[in-house]
């Protein structure tokens, strides 16, 4: 029989989150990953964890689509009635949200199939808590995108399915439907002592009348430890495992750039020949030619550390973070074994939850589960230094009763008028 603080992996990738889980006392009971570097990862991991508990914790890995896995097959593999495991985790796959792509969230196959099949292992398990991860994105994407071309003045208005944050509002109304409470909002990874920013979409269900807020952040704040820095995180790294090579091109840029810088380090001749059309495009461009600096947190870890526009570049050497800088930088464990070409073992740590946000999550929840209850947050400030600008809980929705519709909303964030909230009949932030 599981533990009292078990759970099942879903899309579990090289495992971040599940490790995070497992450093404050979850066991996995279940992975299922359908990509198979990942699924050497997890094999090489579950293996390690049966080791260490001497065959006390066993983890089924299982290398398929979760379409292809009938969770209710699988609650019964596990001896598990409905409603007792206390925990369904993992984070579907991102592409369909980011908005650094197209952003067609259902209408997107990687989407239109996985999202409906995770309701169904919602209905089969009926967990007492859900944990959801994904890019920030994914708070803001419509059902239906309209391509920017397409929403001007002389453009038809927006159907609802059109309107920023419809997605988030469908699946918040199937979880509540369902009888779960669920709370979202944007994660900092650095806010938990990951040597990095990196922010997150998480939202968390629980079958309770109250919401299980995001945890408050440990780092970085009054009375707090300080962020960790790249120098903290790579101290005592003894073998550096691959390295992706750089082109001799891209090394004679990199030699010009100084610790902590980018582009604008260059002189403006070859900013110009070496961006191309970016030189040209809006925004920030800060990912360009950058070097990472010793005292302040890495960026982004990334799956291709060799891109110019994305690289992840040691501050006094002219490589590229080692994969296991890079695992260091995501808070994974030391020990942690990958799977798979050294390629594929850059993407999967750069796709990963760290560990130690994970933790925070799991910490959370499992007090959340124990009893404890806290007091609304406030809304989340602003902060110059985020991309995102608002870090915290984003709003919550109590489970729903009777109709079976939303009830209880809480927008915890300025909403701009083109987004699905703004129409709702919501309390919200001011």
């Amino acid at each position: 029989m599981p533990s009292d603080r078990s759970f099942v992996s879903l899309f579990s990738g090289a495992g971040g989150l599940d490790l995070g889980l497992e450093m404050v006392g979850w066991t996995p009971l279940v992975q299922i990953e359908c990509d198979d570097a990942a699924v050497a990862t997890l094999e090489l991991g579950a293996r390690h964890r049966q080791r260490k508990t001497s065959g006390s914790v066993q983890t089924r890995v299982i290398a398929a689509p979760i379409e292809n896995v009938d969770p209710v097959e699988l609650r019964k593999s596990l001896k598990l009635r409905k409603g007792a495991l206390p925990l369904l985790a993992g984070g579907p796959p991102c592409q369909p949200f980011t908005t650094h792509g197209l952003r067609r969230a259902l209408n997107d196959r990687r989407a239109s199939a996985v999202w409906p099949t995770y309701l169904d292992y919602v209905d089969a398990l009926a967990p007492q808590a859900l944990l959801i991860e994904n890019v920030d994105g994914l708070l803001s994407a419509a059902l239906q995108h309209r391509r920017l071309l397409d929403r001007g003045r002389e453009s038809e208005p927006m159907k609802w399915e059109e309107r920023k944050g419809s997605f988030l509002h469908w699946l918040v109304t199937e979880l509540t439907q369902r009888g779960y409470t669920v709370s979202w909002g944007v994660a900092e990874a650095a806010d938990y002592g990951v040597a990095q920013m990196r922010q997150r979409a998480v939202l968390i269900g629980v079958r309770e009348s109250s919401p299980c807020y995001l945890p408050p952040a440990t780092h970085g704040g009054p009375g707090q430890p300080a962020f960790r820095t790249l120098r903290d995180a790579l101290t005592g790294i003894r073998e550096l495992g691959p390295v992706q090579p750089l082109s001799e091109r891209k090394r004679a840029v990199y030699a010009l750039v100084p610790p902590g810088g980018n582009w604008r380090d260059l002189p403006p001749a070859v900013q110009e020949e070496t961006m191309g059309g970016a030189y040209y495009a809006e925004g920030g461009k800060s990912g360009w030619w950058r070097r990472l600096a010793w005292d302040r947190p890495a960026p982004t870890i990334l799956g291709m550390p060799d891109h110019s526009s994305t690289a992840l570049v040691h501050p006094d050497e002219v490589r590229c973070l080692s994969v296991n800088e890079c695992a260091a930088v995501q808070s994974f464990p030391a020990e942690t074994p990958f799977g798979g070409t050294p390629r594929a073992q850059y993407q999967q740590i750069g796709n990963a939850v760290p560990p130690l946000l994970g933790a925070a999550l799991g910490r959370q929840i499992s007090a959340f589960l124990d009893g404890a209850r806290e007091d609304a947050p406030p809304a989340p400030p602003w902060r110059r230094s985020s991309a995102n600008r608002r870090i915290g809980t984003h709003g919550w929705a109590r489970r729903a009763k009777g109709s079976g519709t939303l009830r209880d909303v809480t927008i915890n964030v300025q909403i701009r008028a083109d987004h699905v909230w703004a129409s709702e009949d919501v309390p919200k932030s001011a």
